[in-house]
């Protein structure tokens, strides 16, 4: 299993969410924020006006590491 780390590039994989299929950047992992502890930006802006969201492990894929 590959570990996913601060400033990784992944791929989102919850189908709700804004940025389903695109690629972010790793900001921060806090592992006692449960169940969403990974912290990741987007360059695109949401309709909201946000470009960051939490999202679990199982809901990202590694791309690549920094």
């Amino acid at each position: 299993m590959v570990e996913i780390k601060k400033g990784s590039n992944v791929r989102i994989l919850r189908k709700e969410s804004f940025w389903y299929n695109e690629i972010g950047t790793v900001v921060s992992i806090d592992k006692d924020y449960l169940p969403y502890p990974v912290l990741v930006r987007f360059s695109r802006i949401n309709y909201a006006g946000i470009n960051v969201n939490f999202f679990s492990f199982a809901e990202l894929e590694l791309v690549s590491e920094k």
